[in-house]
């Protein structure tokens, strides 16, 4: 070959060069992309599997909440039935005493209306008492008869007393204010001081009420 034909193919052989010098460089930016690529992918995957732990935590907690929050409602309700049933029992109690007032105050009201009647009643025993205290010692027939009628009617007083559950107050023992009215006050030596010496008035009552207290004569 000459040597003009091998400057012709010169050029040729050292285009051939440079385009494979270019394709060469071409190869190494693309595995340089793939690379930087893949290196800017890892962190998304990264950012992936945090948020996937992160929504399993979440959850987790959600359902561990849940329980929480029921019993903290259950405790409410509870707290809300025990303060509905004090309410209650409160109410009861206080509509309890009520009724029991109002009985005590029937019971007061029949006890006195009752009194005032019966003050009548111990008024005629009184006389009929005082009588039969000074009845002459000998009586003719037709005076014993008379006697007789009056003692009839004492009767027959002392029975609505008893049927109304009158009591007389017993005069026996100690004077004591709450159901004695002292009339005097005397030197006894057959008595200790405070003991009553004798009844000058019966004394009555209806239960612990007080028709009226006994008049007595009590040692001092």
């Amino acid at each position: 070959m000459s040597k003009q034909e091998k400057e012709k193919l010169l050029p040729e052989e050292e285009k051939s060069a440079e385009i494979t010098e270019l394709e060469a460089a071409e190869d190494a930016e693309e595995a340089v992309t793939t690379e930087t690529d893949e290196s800017a992918a890892a962190p998304t995957e990264i950012e992936d599997e945090k948020a996937a732990d992160e929504m399993e935590v979440s959850e987790e907690e959600t359902a561990a909440a849940a329980p929480t929050e029921l019993e903290a409602e259950l405790e409410e309700v509870r707290q809300e039935a025990a303060k509905n049933l004090e309410n209650w029992q409160r109410a009861a109690a206080e509509l309890a005493n009520y009724k029991r007032r109002q009985e005590e105050q029937r019971k007061f009201q029949r006890d006195r209306i009752k009194s005032e009647v019966l003050q009548g009643v111990v008024s005629a025993l009184d006389d009929m008492d005082l009588a039969f205290q000074n009845l002459p010692e000998e009586l003719d027939g037709q005076l014993v008869g008379w006697v007789e009628g009056f003692r009839l009617v004492q009767r027959k007083l002392d029975k609505i007393l008893d049927e109304q559950n009158v009591m007389v107050i017993t005069t026996n023992g100690k004077f004591d204010p709450n159901f004695h009215e002292a009339v005097s006050y005397e030197d006894s030596e057959a008595h200790e001081e405070g003991d009553i010496i004798g009844e000058l008035r019966k004394g009555y009552q209806i239960g612990n009420r007080i028709i009226r207290p006994a008049l007595v004569r009590v040692a001092k």
